[in-house]
């Protein structure tokens, strides 16, 4: 979405002014749209209130006013808008992040069915994306994007306390992350760091962040990230884009210590580039295809 001169018809969400607002408004968020979810919609399926909040986390523009006309237009799109935004938003992850295709599929997966989402889930999105707008998701990216970790409280609030314990979820405080990192030393670049048991990330946030406080900058370190929780590994994934960790990024679905986890995401990751470039060159043989076509059409 760009800029507009259209008025803005919609408020803005609270902005946060220090980190402990931050944090605090982190857990709102989570709570308004757990809240709007679960008296939306019947089903249990964490997979697509973290898709719309990711989606819109994703789409946050720099601008306070293009953030406020962004809010107006979701805010009072009907279903087919609201469908094609959450379509376009992970068609262009896809396109311009191929190398963490293979990890985002739980979120991508239900606006990509055959038939399309019905209108109660839709009626569900559409209350989701008030939620997290009206809590000031735009406006706590915008200022705070590095400091916070929004899918690690949103997924805890989700699910249920028995499925959190199943998959040995438990969120770490930023504090707690902090001083990890501070203990790990500050990365350089070319090294690499490695979280075993990454959850939704917050140890690479902290010690990202810990690289920009010495003046450096996370894009030139590799980060290695592995755990058996899919839904968290999605959240992560868009998290290195959120944080700007950059192109050197490794996310893998696995045991860290019970099975072949890092050659099988290499091989992933590979795989899903190889076809990017591919439907990219076929998008753009078809292109030409047809502006050929219109070009021998117009001859005498």
């Amino acid at each position: 979405m760009g800029a507009s001169s259209r008025p803005v018809r919609s408020p803005s969400g609270p902005t946060p002014a220090t980190r402990a607002d931050a944090l605090a408004q982190v857990h709102r968020i989570a709570e308004a749209v757990d809240h709007a979810w679960h008296t939306a919609h019947s089903s249990d399926r964490p997979e697509i209130p973290l898709s719309v909040v990711a989606a819109l986390a994703l789409r946050t523009p720099a601008d306070a006013d293009e953030r406020a006309w962004v809010a107006a237009q979701l805010t009072d799109a009907d279903d087919a808008g609201l469908l094609g935004f959450l379509r376009a938003t992970w068609r262009l992850f896809a396109h311009t992040r191929p190398d963490l295709t293979p990890r985002i599929a739980p979120l991508t997966m239900p606006w990509f069915t055959t038939p399309p989402p019905d209108r109660q889930l839709l009626h569900a999105v559409r209350r989701i994306v008030q939620a997290a707008l009206g809590a000031g998701l735009h406006e706590l990216l915008a200022v705070a994007r590095d400091d916070v970790d929004l899918f690690g409280p949103l997924l805890e609030v989700l699910r249920t306390p028995g499925a959190r314990t199943a998959r040995s979820q438990f969120y770490s405080p930023p504090d707690m992350t902090d001083l990890l990192a501070a203990c790990l030393g500050t990365p350089q670049p070319g090294e690499s760091v490695l979280e075993p048991a990454a959850g939704t990330g917050g140890l690479l946030r902290a010690a990202a962040q810990t690289i920009r406080e010495h003046g450096g900058d996370p894009a030139q370190v590799r980060w290695v990230a592995v755990d058996t929780d899919e839904l968290a590994l999605a959240a992560l994934a868009i998290n290195v884009i959120i944080w700007r960790l950059g192109p050197h990024v490794l996310i893998a679905h696995g045991d860290a210590l019970a099975d072949d986890w890092q050659a099988r995401a290499v091989g992933e990751r590979a795989e899903a580039i190889t076809l990017a470039r591919d439907v990219q060159r076929a998008a753009s043989a078809l292109d030409l295809l047809r502006r050929l076509d219109r070009t021998d059409g117009d001859r005498p």
